[in-house]
Protein backbone atom coordinates (compact mmCIF):
# COMPACT_ATOMS: atom_id res chain seq x y z
CA UNK A 1 0.00 0.00 0.00
CA UNK A 2 1.19 3.48 -0.73
CA UNK A 3 1.15 6.29 1.77
CA UNK A 4 -1.57 8.03 -0.27
CA UNK A 5 -4.00 5.14 0.15
CA UNK A 6 -3.46 5.18 3.91
CA UNK A 7 -4.38 8.86 4.26
CA UNK A 8 -7.95 9.54 5.16
CA UNK A 9 -9.90 12.16 3.31
CA UNK A 10 -11.99 14.57 5.34
CA UNK A 11 -15.68 14.32 4.60
CA UNK A 12 -17.51 17.63 4.74
CA UNK A 13 -21.09 17.22 5.89
CA UNK A 14 -23.40 20.03 4.79
CA UNK A 15 -25.30 21.93 7.44
CA UNK A 16 -28.88 20.75 7.91
CA UNK A 17 -31.08 23.57 6.65
CA UNK A 18 -34.43 21.82 6.30
CA UNK A 19 -36.23 20.40 9.34
CA UNK A 20 -39.31 18.19 9.38
CA UNK A 21 -41.81 18.47 12.23
CA UNK A 22 -41.26 14.85 13.26
CA UNK A 23 -37.48 15.25 13.48
CA UNK A 24 -37.94 18.12 15.94
CA UNK A 25 -39.72 15.74 18.33
CA UNK A 26 -36.53 13.72 18.81
CA UNK A 27 -34.35 16.67 19.90
CA UNK A 28 -33.47 17.47 23.48
CA UNK A 29 -34.79 20.74 24.94
CA UNK A 30 -31.75 22.95 24.29
CA UNK A 31 -31.27 21.80 20.70
CA UNK A 32 -35.02 22.19 20.04
CA UNK A 33 -34.95 25.80 21.23
CA UNK A 34 -31.89 26.61 19.07
CA UNK A 35 -33.49 25.11 15.97
CA UNK A 36 -36.84 26.83 16.53
CA UNK A 37 -35.11 30.19 17.03
CA UNK A 38 -33.26 29.75 13.73
CA UNK A 39 -36.51 28.78 12.01
CA UNK A 40 -38.08 31.99 13.30
CA UNK A 41 -35.06 33.97 12.03
CA UNK A 42 -35.49 32.21 8.65
CA UNK A 43 -32.03 30.63 8.80
CA UNK A 44 -33.62 27.16 8.64
CA UNK A 45 -36.67 26.01 6.70
CA UNK A 46 -39.48 23.99 8.25
CA UNK A 47 -40.99 21.19 6.15
CA UNK A 48 -44.57 20.24 6.90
Amino acid sequence: MTSESKKRKAVIVPRKLYWHLYSLQNLNGEKFIRVVNKVLKREYQLIK
